[in-house]
């Protein structure tokens, strides 16, 4: 996996860049073969960011339900709903 962080006029950027045997693994295990990745290597602060794959939102939604709270900012770009 590649990570980077990059400045541009609009902003910082952040690149999670997948190898296909990371593909390949979220697509075996799913939710169970998340990949997370540690805000401050990136300098970014205090920010876990967690890749996880499923067959549709629906389904990661079902079973993240439970970390999912009223506090929790959920958004599912309309262009990518299945």
């Amino acid at each position: 996996m590649l990570k980077a962080t990059m400045k541009v006029a609009s902003g910082t950027i952040v690149l999670l860049g997948l190898t296909h045997k990371n593909l390949d693994r979220l697509r075996a295990q799913g939710l169970e073969g998340f990949i997370k990745v540690d805000g401050k290597e990136l300098g970014i602060g205090d920010i876990e960011i967690i890749i996880t794959a499923a067959e549709t939102e629906a389904h990661m939604a079902h079973a993240l339900r439970r970390w999912i709270t009223p506090e929790t900012k959920v958004h599912i770009d309309p262009k990518l709903k299945s």
